[in-house]
């Protein structure tokens, strides 16, 4: 048996000064196998588990793909746009400009591409390979054709994407009890509610379907996110698209009930049995990283247009896992853009400004890039602000306020929750997600790869200044790897004697490889509040990523840079590339 095990971080409960936002600090992942020859539990005959957390990764995959990847050597050079870190936001941005036309120069600290998106391998003595993703592991809307999806819509622009796998199982284990259920609404009305539920928990259920039926069908089908831009040309790249406008601008309570706390919208609506409540609210939490209580209206009325979509909805997952994401975008921009260079071991030190204009960056190793249009960095917003040394008042308010396979029986992917009282509770909640279940090639045959991971609720003070040598680190780690494991018990009781590998990872980890401060995995932003966009009043510097509009998560990533590389362009060139978009519409079954 073979198991691969890795906690990866922590999550920052500190609050912050940066618009009411809090910082959210990384998880743990594992890996595991299938044994031969055992007897099986549930479709998987024999699993081994390995924990894998903050390993570093064999990069020769990535790079025999993509000859553009270098290191950065101490030779000034000019380009049009350079942007800082290779996180979803900064390929986004990226892919969308050289699709433009425009030259780009990306700047990656890590040897590794993708930011929080990535995989990587780890060999096992004479077992073989494993894969394991460090980041993101639920994905939907991305088979489709036609899609609402922001980040579809950047591979649509550079006319790349990986192979999706689609699946439609996802499993939870809740204070109640177990729920295994099919993606979308019917197996949730048919089967979770009436065992968990109270005695009109249907009704309460159909009743707030039906409040939210009209934001669902006008948020699900209005107009793509990469007509967005940060200034007054909106009304126009908006414009051609007036008729997806109108059903948002006719929506009863306008853009407040949209942004109110979906909390507040069960409140009105009348909703009251526990079970409904609970388990929209963890919903609320895996997607947005916030409960009920924090999370905006609008994003849940969304969410519940996807799972109410006629025709059905599923979940999907990129073929070769995160990394072909990655891969398709930098694919993308080297076909889009020949003279495009992407750096690796490339250190932003500085970014430079000039006659009251940010101009370029200067790297660890001394190298100058110059940019003639714009620098935009996708690090967090902290960080940047660090980067600019030169005197920039117009900055100082700006950056203030801030089984063998997938089945039924044993899906994928599956969540742990402990507790209904506090989701953000430290040590609470926990998610599973086993990609060689649904991609083979993540584990050689017999074995399995997982990646088990706590949704940012890791108390960053637990872990700030330890050393990663000292023996209390070591038992610190022991303690995330052995909760993280009785998660993984609850679906593979005897998942411990199946290991082969293990790697934990902590929120020092996350410091370490995204640079990220604290540890954390990105802003806690209530409804309500704001994060900043992605125009600085320094001419020429722009921003892009998770610590900006509109959040954490990979749509948000990829919109984040999207509506980045739409400021930089012209109306035009922005209107030309919308054009490669296709339309969608969706009836909902609400």
């Amino acid at each position: 048996m073979a198991l691969v095990l890795s906690p990866a971080g922590a999550a920052v409960r500190e609050c912050t000064e940066r618009c009411g936002a809090e910082l959210r600090s990384s998880s743990p992942h594992f890996a595991f196998r299938e044994a031969k020859g055992t007897a099986a539990w549930r479709c998987l005959p024999v699993l081994a588990l390995g924990v894998l957390v903050g390993r570093r990764r064999n990069t020769k995959r990535l790079r025999s793909q993509c000859a553009c990847i270098l290191r950065a050597q101490p030779v000034e050079h000019e380009t049009d746009v350079v942007l800082i870190g290779s996180g979803l936001g900064s390929l986004s941005c990226a892919a969308v400009l050289a699709a433009a036309g425009r030259r780009v120069t990306l700047c990656e600290s890590h040897y590794r591409l993708g930011g929080a998106c990535h995989t990587f391998t780890a060999e096992v003595g004479s077992v073989g390979e494993f894969h394991f993703e460090s980041g993101p592991s639920l994905y939907s809307g991305l088979s489709l054709t036609e899609s609402p999806s922001q980040l579809k819509h950047v591979l649509q622009i550079i006319g790349k994407e990986p192979e999706w796998i689609r699946y439609d199982r996802w499993n939870a284990f809740l204070p109640e009890g177990e729920v295994n259920v099919a993606v979308g609404y019917q197996e949730v009305v048919n089967k979770l509610l009436p065992k968990y539920g109270g005695a009109d928990a249907i009704v309460q259920w159909q009743k707030l379907m039906k409040e939210l039926k009209p934001m669902s069908d006008a948020l699900y089908n209005a107009p793509p996110f990469g007509a967005l831009r940060d200034d007054n040309w909106v009304a126009v790249t908006m414009g051609r698209f007036f008729r997806r406008v109108l059903p948002i601008l006719g929506l009863p309570g306008g853009a407040a009930r949209l942004s109110q706390p979906f909390e507040a919208f069960l409140d009105e609506t009348g909703v009251t049995d526990d079970f409904v409540r609970n388990y929209l609210s963890l919903f609320s939490f895996l997607l947005q990283g916030l409960p009920s209580y924090g999370s905006p209206t609008s994003m849940m009325a969304y969410m519940m247009a996807d799972l109410y979509r006629k025709g059905g909805t599923c979940l999907d997952y990129p073929k070769g896992g995160s990394e072909a994401i990655v891969q398709a975008l930098i694919d993308g921009i080297e076909e889009q853009s020949p003279s495009a260079e992407i750096l690796t071991k490339a250190h932003v030190d500085e970014i430079l400004v000039e006659n009251g204009r940010a101009c370029g960056v200067r790297l660890s190793n001394g190298t100058i890039v110059r940019a003639s249009e714009a620098v935009v960095s996708g690090a967090d917003i902290g960080i940047t602000q660090g980067l600019v040394k030169s005197q920039a008042p117009e900055l100082e308010q700006f950056f203030q306020g801030l089984p063998g396979e997938h089945c039924p029986d044993f899906p994928a992917q599956w969540g742990v929750v402990n507790d209904w009282a506090d989701l953000e509770a430290p040590r609470n909640v926990v998610l599973v997600s086993v990609p060689s279940l649904l991609d083979s090639g993540f584990a050689p045959e017999g074995f399995h790869s997982l990646h088990a991971y706590t949704p940012a609720t890791e108390p960053w003070q637990d872990w700030q200044g330890l050393s990663r040598s000292s023996a209390e680190y070591k038992e610190k780690k022991k303690e995330a790897a052995d909760f993280l494991y009785k998660a993984i018990e609850r679906q593979v009781p005897d998942i411990r004697s199946r290991v082969v590998f293990e790697q934990v990872g902590t929120p020092l980890t996350h410091e370490r490889f995204l640079r990220k401060p604290k540890g954390a995995y990105g802003w806690r932003v209530l409804a309500g509040s704001n994060l900043p966009g992605h125009s600085t009043p320094l001419p020429g510097l722009y921003i892009c990523g998770d610590s900006t509009s509109p959040g954490i998560g990979v749509p948000s990533a990829a919109m984040s840079g999207h509506i980045c590389a739409n400021n930089i362009l012209s109306v035009s060139e922005h209107w030309s590339l919308l054009d490669r978009i296709p339309d969608w519409h969706y009836e909902l079954d609400m």
